[in-house]
């Protein structure tokens, strides 16, 4: 009931009536959900409604006649259908509903062999903690619609009245790297660009964030996206733009929806946070008072000359490079740079299997070859062509 407290007072932030709902499997939460209706626009987006849904995907069956739901406040007639035709058998509320008390009076009728359910209802739950995040949210309602008292406002700093586009830095693997500015950020923003939903919607559930509007930006749509965010920006939403790990631009998509706001007067921020290429660079042990990023490299066309020209630099490279490329990445740099280059491999960075391996390019692929598969995120380090 704690995680739907939480789930409620997300959902009051974004304008909609705190409830919040969780349903458990064993010691397993397989759906949670919070009042969506306002940022959605769509009625029908109750907390319990959202949680079913989620729990029917993650279950893999429409019925959840094995788990238990837990909701802020007594269940309305239309989510108590929901509940009678999902089957779960238990429901824990916490604040009764004095208007429709309908999980109760569903479940109290007689038997109806059509139905052929019966649930376990218990209520009182922290049902003041409940009851008292309603009486907040509607009080403080009241309050903003009262009559408004004249008072001359302050003029608004002339940074103030252009549109900001942010971009907000998220962990490279532990989730608990993240910012409090982020998480903030993540709260406020009335559109999140992402990479791919489904990784940012996993870190926003896991600080239990109910986005308002959650939008995919990748390499297949990052040229129409970008003019979205413009024509949001001008409207006057606050947008925030992430990728699925690190800093959103930095061999990710982004650069797109960066430039169409600077060319269009708008104004781009950034906030600080995690980097997979200063992480890498800090502890590698090459030097560190230049170094230079390329990126990642050509798959085919252009490769040899692309390394040629990187491996040339006098201070030390840091490439991307995907596991399964990996490998041969090694072997180029080795006949490119010679078999006593030196060479870190910084693999899972923050992960719980983080790994530095450093040698020489011939050392590493040595070590490496060995190894029946290669997992994880990869950045390739490579000494500068002076120290050699």
């Amino acid at each position: 009931m704690r995680m739907a407290i939480d789930l409620a007072t997300a959902a009051a932030e974004h304008g909609d009536v705190p409830v919040g709902c969780v349903i458990v499997r064993g010691d397993e939460v397989v759906g949670r959900g919070a009042n969506a209706i306002e940022r959605t626009g769509e009625p029908t987006r109750h907390a319990e409604i959202e949680a079913i849904e989620m729990a029917c995907r993650t279950v893999g069956e429409k019925f959840l006649d094995d788990c238990t739901l837990y909701v802020t406040l007594e269940p309305c007639s239309m989510c108590a259908g929901a509940i009678v035709l999902s089957r779960l058998p238990t429901v824990v509320y916490g604040a009764a509903d004095p208007k429709t008390g309908a999980c109760r009076s569903v479940f109290e009728l007689a038997d109806d062999p059509r139905l052929n359910h019966r649930a376990i209802i218990r209520t009182g739950v922290l049902a003041d903690e409940c009851a008292a995040l309603l009486s907040k949210f509607f009080a403080t309602r009241r309050q903003e619609h009262a009559p408004a008292v004249p008072a001359e406002a302050p003029a608004p700093a002339a940074s103030a009245l252009v549109p900001t586009l942010l971009l907000v830095p998220v962990p490279i693997g532990n989730l608990d790297d993240v910012t409090k500015r982020a998480l903030k950020a993540l709260r406020d923003a009335d559109v999140i660009v992402c990479e791919d939903t489904r990784a940012t919607g996993s870190l926003l559930r896991h600080y239990n964030i109910v986005p308002k509007r959650l939008v995919s930006n990748h390499e297949h749509n990052e040229r129409e996206r970008a003019a979205e965010i413009v024509r949001w920006l001008r409207e006057g939403r606050d947008v925030v733009l992430v990728s699925d790990a690190g800093m959103p631009g930095i061999s990710d998509p982004g650069y797109r929806a960066v430039r169409a706001c600077l060319d269009a007067g708008l104004n781009v921020s950034a906030l600080p946070g995690a980097s997979a290429v200063i992480t890498a660079v800090a502890a590698s042990g090459l030097p560190t008072d230049a170094f230079a990023f390329a990126g990642f490299p050509p798959q085919k066309k252009g490769r040899r000359a692309w390394l040629e020209a990187a491996l040339m630099r006098p201070e030390t490279t840091v490439i991307y490079e995907s596991p399964h490329r990996l490998a041969s990445l090694l072997e180029e740099i080795r006949a490119v740079a010679g078999a006593d280059r030196q060479v870190v491999v910084a693999r899972e960075l923050s992960k719980l299997h983080e790994e530095y391996i450093r040698g020489t390019a011939g050392e590493v692929h040595e070590q490496l070859a060995n190894r029946p598969s290669i997992k994880g995120e990869c950045v390739v380090l490579v000494g500068g062509a002076a120290e050699a």
